[in-house]
């Protein structure tokens, strides 16, 4: 359906996942994702979709944030039609049900994915009319939702009750995780946290440290008082938006604080402690970083070890 060599799929990451990265995902046969919104002017979009043409000759997606708080709709309408315009081989919606936002790209023949948090949303994006859901587990960073039920329930039930082809996010870290949900019958995999830790993201070495230091449990819940939970590494930035949570802060109070670009502004900075740090669970069992290529290597390779080992176990009497 998107005519790619492998079902692993990179997660959008806002300001991060630009071309270098989404790029590079697609060169090494999987589905390099764009965040759409990352850009503030139609004609910074437009060069962000030439900048990807010119990168790779397979093909890639752009992710439309749908999130009614911070998402003007008349912004989302526009940037719908640059996509159409553009020819994006494939588009990622996410953040709030699709509805009429995605049929003039129905029309257009794009295929879309659907990224949710539970099945009733995966359902009611499924009658919208997308044609793949990704499926994020409560171990997933960004926004794994309120619900947070963890990744194997989330995508054994899915796969039960959807008619469209599944994708499995939230922890997936290597190819052992690539093979655990492959074996539950999802179609493939979407994966950011792990994209975190490549030298196309970042080549800092700061960054570097501050990535590999965080442990399995070193990840916080911020965001929940406005209903849009966001998994986020336990620093003293998180510390902060907690407590005004815990003290009562308004959307308008707390949009300033949460806001993507004053993160990413912050991390480019090299001011980590002033940061949102988007991350999964899984971040603690990444342990160095890898160029891209080198990544899929691994995974390849770790998945064919793990098929390996699973073949030894026989139910014949």
């Amino acid at each position: 359906m998107l005519g790619i060599e492998l079902p692993i799929i990179q997660g959008a990451m806002q300001y991060f996942s630009l071309t270098p990265v989404a790029a590079a995902v697609s060169n090494a046969g999987g589905l390099g994702i764009v965040p759409t919104m990352a850009f503030q002017s139609a004609e910074e979009l437009r060069s962000e979709i030439n900048k990807m043409k010119v990168a790779t000759n397979k093909p890639f997606a752009f992710n439309i944030s749908l999130v009614p708080e911070v998402v003007i709709p008349e912004v989302i309408h526009e940037y719908i039609q640059i996509l159409i315009e553009e020819e994006v081989p494939v588009v990622e919606t996410s953040g709030k049900r699709p509805g009429e936002f995605i049929q003039p790209l129905k029309e257009a023949g794009i295929p879309i994915i659907h990224k949710v948090t539970s099945v009733r949303h995966a359902l009611a994006a499924q009658e919208d009319g997308a044609d793949i859901i990704a499926m994020v587990g409560a171990e997933g960073g960004g926004h794994p939702g309120m619900d947070l039920v963890s990744g194997h329930v989330l995508w054994a039930e899915a796969v039960d009750a959807l008619d469209v082809p599944v994708l499995a996010a939230g922890g997936i870290v290597d190819g052992r995780d690539i093979y655990s949900a492959m074996s539950l019958g999802v179609d493939g995999v979407l994966l950011s946290t792990r994209f975190l830790a490549t030298s196309e993201m970042n080549k800092s070495k700061e960054f570097e440290e501050v990535l590999l230091s965080v442990p399995t449990n070193g990840t916080v819940l911020t965001m929940k008082s406005i209903r849009n939970a966001m998994r986020v590494a336990n620093n003293d930035y998180a510390k902060k938006i907690i407590e005004m949570e815990k003290s009562g802060a308004t959307l308008e109070e707390l949009l300033p604080v949460i806001s993507g670009r004053k993160s990413y502004e912050a991390v480019m900075a090299g001011k980590f402690q002033e940061a949102q740090l988007s991350m999964g669970q899984g971040i603690g069992r990444i342990h160095k970083f890898e160029t891209i290529p080198e990544l899929f290597q691994q995974f390849k390779a770790d998945y064919q070890a793990t098929e390996q080992k699973m073949s030894v176990l026989s139910w014949e009497e």
